[in-house]
Protein backbone atom coordinates (compact mmCIF):
# COMPACT_ATOMS: atom_id res chain seq x y z
CA UNK A 1 0.00 0.00 0.00
CA UNK A 2 0.91 3.25 -1.23
CA UNK A 3 1.82 6.02 1.13
CA UNK A 4 -0.05 9.32 1.12
CA UNK A 5 2.16 12.43 1.15
CA UNK A 6 1.07 15.97 1.48
CA UNK A 7 2.99 19.14 0.65
CA UNK A 8 4.29 21.17 3.23
CA UNK A 9 5.55 24.75 3.10
CA UNK A 10 8.44 25.31 5.88
CA UNK A 11 9.59 29.30 6.88
CA UNK A 12 12.64 29.50 8.39
CA UNK A 13 13.76 33.44 9.83
CA UNK A 14 17.19 34.13 10.55
CA UNK A 15 19.25 36.57 11.45
CA UNK A 16 23.06 37.43 9.89
CA UNK A 17 23.38 41.16 9.43
CA UNK A 18 19.46 41.80 8.97
CA UNK A 19 16.30 39.11 9.51
CA UNK A 20 16.12 37.26 6.69
CA UNK A 21 13.98 34.48 5.35
CA UNK A 22 14.56 30.72 3.83
CA UNK A 23 11.15 29.39 2.27
CA UNK A 24 10.80 25.64 0.81
CA UNK A 25 8.12 23.46 0.64
CA UNK A 26 8.68 19.23 1.76
CA UNK A 27 6.30 16.05 1.21
CA UNK A 28 5.91 14.22 4.26
CA UNK A 29 3.66 11.54 5.17
CA UNK A 30 2.29 14.07 8.32
CA UNK A 31 3.46 16.80 10.37
CA UNK A 32 6.20 14.97 12.22
CA UNK A 33 8.04 13.30 8.90
CA UNK A 34 7.79 16.59 7.35
CA UNK A 35 9.89 18.23 10.07
CA UNK A 36 12.07 15.49 9.72
CA UNK A 37 12.34 16.26 5.94
CA UNK A 38 12.76 20.10 7.13
CA UNK A 39 15.63 19.42 9.11
CA UNK A 40 17.64 17.44 7.06
CA UNK A 41 16.93 20.53 4.30
CA UNK A 42 18.75 23.28 5.81
CA UNK A 43 22.30 23.77 6.57
CA UNK A 44 23.97 23.91 10.04
CA UNK A 45 24.50 27.76 9.15
CA UNK A 46 20.66 28.09 9.21
CA UNK A 47 20.52 25.46 12.44
CA UNK A 48 22.77 28.44 13.82
CA UNK A 49 21.23 31.58 13.14
CA UNK A 50 17.36 30.46 12.82
CA UNK A 51 15.06 31.84 15.88
CA UNK A 52 11.75 31.12 14.12
CA UNK A 53 10.63 28.02 12.15
CA UNK A 54 7.00 27.23 10.58
CA UNK A 55 5.95 24.74 9.25
CA UNK A 56 2.19 24.12 7.53
CA UNK A 57 0.31 22.44 4.94
CA UNK A 58 0.62 23.87 1.90
CA UNK A 59 -1.98 24.78 -0.73
CA UNK A 60 -0.78 25.32 -4.19
CA UNK A 61 -2.87 26.80 -6.42
CA UNK A 62 -5.23 24.55 -8.61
Amino acid sequence: MSETKRLYRVTIRYRRQVQQYEVFEVEAADLRDAVLVAADRFGDVLAELADLIEIRVAHPAE
